[in-house]
């Protein structure tokens, strides 16, 4: 269950990034700032108490957690 204090921002941040596995696309794509984009995902994993994403030197990759909290969501 989704906690009532996620922002939608958060959450559409996480389903593009989700998509294209890539914090500076998804900042492109949404009109934002690649830290702005971390910011909203480290803020949706600490409401969550979960992490999403496996970050590396430069990509990311769903954790198990987020793969499925990601199929849950992008209905």
């Amino acid at each position: 269950m989704i906690p009532l204090h996620t922002s939608m921002r958060g959450l559409r941040c996480f389903c593009v990034a989700a998509e294209c596995l890539s914090f500076k696309e998804t900042a492109k794509k949404l009109y934002l700032t690649p830290s702005a984009v971390r910011h909203q995902i480290k803020q949706l994993e600490e409401s969550l108490n979960q992490s999403l994403f496996i970050r590396q030197t430069r990509a990311v990759t769903l954790t198990e957690v987020g793969a499925r909290f990601y199929q849950a969501i992008s209905r």
